[in-house]
């Protein structure tokens, strides 16, 4: 059971890093934006990380609770599901900073 609680606190952890990297390198992206533009995809951008961040930290508790039922190591049972998550949640993370740009391009163009 520690295994499934530590896989799902540190991949949680770790995309939420990594969600504010890419959220700082948004906000350099959308230098050009006013504020109330730009707000809106920033906006989007946390609301998707977070759920992103859960659903990961969710995916590690279940490939750990997986990988213990298989009889795999305590270690490997923890750092198997934070390394494949993280991964997958890099990438999500970064297509959501995309999508918060696309937002508030839509913003700035259509309102």
């Amino acid at each position: 059971m520690a295994q499934k609680i530590v896989a799902a606190i540190f991949t949680f952890v770790l995309c939420l890093a990594v969600g504010v990297v890419v959220l700082a390198t948004m906000i350099l992206a959308m230098n050009g934006y006013s504020e109330s533009d730009a707000s809106w995809g920033l906006g989007v951008f946390v609301v998707l990380a977070l759920v992103v961040s859960v659903v990961m930290a969710l995916a590690a508790f279940f490939l750990a609770g997986f990988l213990a039922k298989k009889q795999y190591g305590p270690i490997t049972t923890a750092i198997i599901p934070i390394l494949v998550f993280l991964v997958v949640g890099v990438a999500l993370e970064i297509v959501a900073g995309g999508v918060g740009v696309a937002v508030a391009e839509v913003v700035r163009v259509n309102f």
